[in-house]
């Protein structure tokens, strides 16, 4: 068996390296290798002695520790280092998956979070956005697996601390499996890194990476974290798949993750900026009903007209302005567009000028 067409993916092959205006991805807009060695504290000749043999299977000690830091309580040895996290959650998915498990996870999804399990037997029960975000609904679902994926792709939403902290204490209790989607934490609502609820002691799994919230997706360094028998059949699996990351994207990965703070704050207010505007002026834009502000990351959720289709739109939109934009039908979810906000500030005004200037786009 295989998995479906990934319609995400397939719509930003097609449009995302022509846009004007690239309001389709979930990430920040690239930067330039000169401009990431410049972020990550590295020199070319720097690299010049780099052997470029195969990195260690589980990743660097190095670039493990530094990943491990970023959870409280996790050690090196509870790190694999994958190539972006589709590996990530494809090889923890196949570690905990088997014909007729129940999945639960926030719905509309990123498509990998639902399509894989499928693929493997699961049975997915999916939890509307709109009460998905409150503990009590989560009390009333019987599943082997939780998957939390927050901030929420594709709305933006996330749990408010209170909320959060019951829903963690209650699967606690309940001993249930989770498994914490957090490609996001590198930008929260508010401060330099989000709240994690990834504890392997308790189960609660993880996966991540930065390179979306850095602008480097290029780099496709993701990781897994989980307990220590857990990640070593997830890295002998490994080994079928990609075996190792590259040792130039590991060098740079670590560079990154250690200047963050000096570069983070920046990437950080181009985004709440793009978001501050593009709340401010949604109503202006053609047909249009409802918006759901990121309250982290950089997607949002606009909703359009009754009657509209979302793909329709989304090409009009591009052939008449040069605007991306991703149809809510990519999330089997008609009657929405999803908005990123990585975008320059500068193309992010002119984008938006054009599409509430564009009259004949139904």
């Amino acid at each position: 068996m295989e998995p479906r067409e990934f319609f995400i993916e397939d719509r930003l092959e097609r449009f995302r390296l022509k846009a004007f205006c690239n309001l389709g991805e979930s990430g920040l807009g690239f930067f330039r290798l000169e401009e990431v060695l410049r972020m990550a504290g590295i020199s070319f000749s720097d690299l010049q002695d780099l052997p470029m043999n195969d990195a260690p299977n589980q990743g660097s000690l190095e670039l493990r520790s530094a990943i491990a830091n970023l959870y409280p309580g996790v050690t090196p040895d509870q790190v694999l280092v994958t190539t972006g996290t589709g590996e990530a959650l494809y090889l923890a998915f196949h570690m905990m998956i088997q014909p007729k498990t129940k999945v639960a996870l926030i719905w509309p999804a990123f498509q990998a979070l639902y399509e894989i399990p499928k693929m493997l037997g699961a049975e997915i029960i999916q939890v509307p956005h709109e009460s998905g975000f409150h503990a009590s609904t989560w009390k009333d679902i019987d599943a082997d697996l939780y998957i939390l994926n927050h901030p929420h792709n594709p709305t933006g939403k996330t749990f408010s601390e209170r909320e959060w902290n019951t829903l963690l204490t209650w699967f606690r209790e309940k001993k249930k499996k989770v498994l914490f989607d957090e490609h996001y934490r590198f930008l929260p609502g508010e401060g330099l890194l989000g709240r994690t609820g990834v504890d392997p002691n308790h189960f609660f799994y993880g996966t991540g990476s930065f390179t979306k919230c850095f602008g480097v997706t290029g780099l496709r360094v993701g990781w897994l974290v989980a307990e220590e028998s857990f990640l070593q059949r997830a890295r002998s699996f490994k080994d079928y798949l990609t075996h190792t990351v590259s040792p130039l994207s590991e060098r740079i990965a670590l560079g990154l993750l250690k200047n963050k703070e000096s570069f983070l704050p920046g990437i950080q207010s181009r985004v709440r900026n793009n978001i501050v505007r593009f709340t401010s002026l949604w109503r202006e834009l053609p047909k249009t009903k409802s918006f759901t502000a990121p309250e982290g990351g950089l997607v949002g959720w606009l909703g359009l007209e009754s009657g509209i289709s979302s793909e329709k739109y989304a090409d009009r939109l591009f052939e008449k302005t040069g605007v991306f934009v991703l149809p809510g039908s990519n999330f089997e979810e008609e009657g929405f567009l999803r908005i990123g906000f990585g975008e320059t500030e500068e193309r992010m005004a002119e984008g938006l000028k054009r599409w509430r200037e564009c009259s004949d786009l139904i």
